[in-house]
């Protein structure tokens, strides 16, 4: 078992340094990649501000001071951005075939710096629907938001049958763990259930025991367009949306995932020049 040590408090702030937030010892303690106790953190924490290694403020912690600053300064923002992120979420989940919405991204963490930054979500669907309710939610947004991010960032669907990721490294992980259950909580328990890798990066997080999603009834328009579209359809969507997401998607810094029970579209990700700023830390 790894110890804790000052190099691991500090690898989860330079992390997080990368998009200038700072965080509590309660969220380092579930960041940290060794198992810990939130008394170690605190201890670890002090003694690295005592050397002045890092910075405090108002219980938040950061490897630099802007960090701290913009922390404070938009903790209220966070809070009115993640009140107009639910009932987004609840209108979300009134669409066909969705099951579950969950709030990830910068908010997520309580790291939005802007009231223009996106709110992104992370769908379950009903089971082969993962491309029909992408329709639809892309649909509504083209025709009643002009096509807007602002408040309508779909990133991923997922089928609620199919729900293990194949992209498993330290960003997917902190993505995964971060999630904010909007609606159907007990999806979000059975998608973290299907993920268990994510201990490997995060052994200090609690990981909930696997049970089946009771998916309740089928409503009523969804029963009609399954009548009325069924596998024909889904199929399209899919075969439309990847030729999209193809022409779309940045080659060196974007991806995309087209598969039967998964669709993911980031076109511009940060994801890679993160992983450089880690490879940093680990080099120096």
């Amino acid at each position: 078992m790894k110890p804790l040590t000052p190099k691991a408090l500090q690898q989860v702030l330079h992390y997080f340094s990368f998009f200038n937030h700072a965080l509590s010892a309660q969220e380092i303690l579930s960041y940290i990649g060794v198992p810990a106790s939130l008394s170690a953190v605190k201890e670890g924490l002090r003694l690295l501000t005592k050397k002045g290694i890092i910075y405090e403020k108002q219980g938040w912690f950061a490897l630099e001071t802007e960090s701290l600053e913009l922390r404070i300064r938009h903790e209220h923002l966070n809070k009115k951005r993640l009140e107009l992120a639910r009932r987004v979420g609840r209108f979300i989940a009134l669409f066909p075939f969705v099951r579950g919405v969950y709030l990830s991204g910068s908010l997520s963490k309580s790291g939005v710096q802007s009231k223009d930054d996106d709110l992104d979500f992370f769908i379950l669907t009903t089971s082969n629907r993962v491309w029909t309710a992408k329709f639809f939610l892309i649909a509504f947004k083209k025709i009643f938001l002009l096509n807007s991010e602002k408040y309508f960032c779909i990133n991923l669907l997922m089928d609620e049958n199919q729900l293990s990721l194949v992209k498993r490294n330290q960003y997917t992980a902190t993505e995964v763990v971060s999630l904010v259950s909007l609606k159907n909580e007990q999806g979000l328990e059975q998608f973290l259930a299907a993920n268990h890798w994510v201990k490997e990066y995060f052994p200090n997080i609690a990981i909930p025991d696997s049970r089946p999603i009771d998916s309740g009834y089928a409503r009523r328009v969804e029963r009609i367009l399954d009548n009325l579209l069924g596998g024909v359809f889904e199929q399209w969507c899919k075969e439309r949306f990847t030729v999209h997401m193809l022409a779309h998607t940045d080659l060196e810094e974007g991806y995309f995932e087209a598969e039967a029970h998964s669709s993911a579209y980031f076109p511009q990700s940060v994801e890679q020049r993160l992983m450089k700023h880690l490879q940093n830390f680990e080099n120096e």
